[in-house]
């Protein structure tokens, strides 16, 4: 009998991108969702090096806002070794072009934090179950302790769509830092404490994982 397959848990992920972005006006009419789930997360869940990748959509702001962007991306990665094969994958180039065609960004041009991503390294985790709900605490300065799952925002990666070139496609966050925020705890329980020194406070619902 062949043993069940281990889940693909963000929480085992040593380093992982967060991906903020927004989508054109229709594209939720035009079936941007189940297109995550069918086409688009087991796309990059079958990329070399990729361990998770999840896609979630911003349904509350308790602090912080209001935000320039509706989703995000989780890109664990299975060692920080891959980072650099999984972001200039040549599979992805077409795939990036595509998904603009279908959906878009809507009018005007993308702020920085857009044009960016952000390489977190895991600084603690627990045990706890993931679920498809959970709040996500961000701020300045140290990680705060405890918490299901906490990321050091270390590095910044320039999406390859941003008019920077290869040679400048990552860059400590003590260089500039467009999403501003230096760490990204996860709590999966919605009664759970606040973090102190939160800047930004975020409700999540889980659309596509692996």
């Amino acid at each position: 009998m062949t043993a069940p397959a281990k889940p693909r848990l963000i929480a085992d992920c040593p380093v992982m991108i967060f991906i903020a972005y927004t989508v054109g006006a229709e594209a939720v009419a035009k079936g941007y969702h189940p297109w995550l789930v069918e086409t688009d997360n087991p796309f990059f869940n079958a990329i070399p090096g990729v361990h998770h990748y999840a896609n979630w959509i911003v349904d509350g702001v308790s602090k912080g806002g209001p935000l320039s962007w509706t989703y995000y991306d989780f890109q664990g990665l299975a060692d920080e070794s891959d980072l650099e094969r999984v972001w200039f994958n040549p599979d992805l180039d077409g795939f990036r072009k595509e998904w603009i065609r279908l959906w878009g960004y809507g009018p005007g041009e993308r702020p920085p934090v857009l044009r960016h991503a952000y390489l977190c390294r895991r600084v603690s985790r627990s045990d706890a179950t993931p679920r498809d709900k959970l709040r996500l605490s961000a701020g300045q300065g140290k990680p705060p302790s405890g918490g299901d799952l906490t990321f050091a925002v270390t590095d910044v990666l320039a999406k390859h769509f941003a008019g920077v070139g290869a040679a400048k496609w990552k860059w400590p966050v003590a260089e500039g830092n467009p999403l501003g925020l230096e760490w990204l705890r996860v709590d999966y329980a919605p009664d759970a404490p606040e973090v102190p020194g939160a800047e930004l406070v975020l409700s999540a619902g889980l659309i596509a994982a692996p």
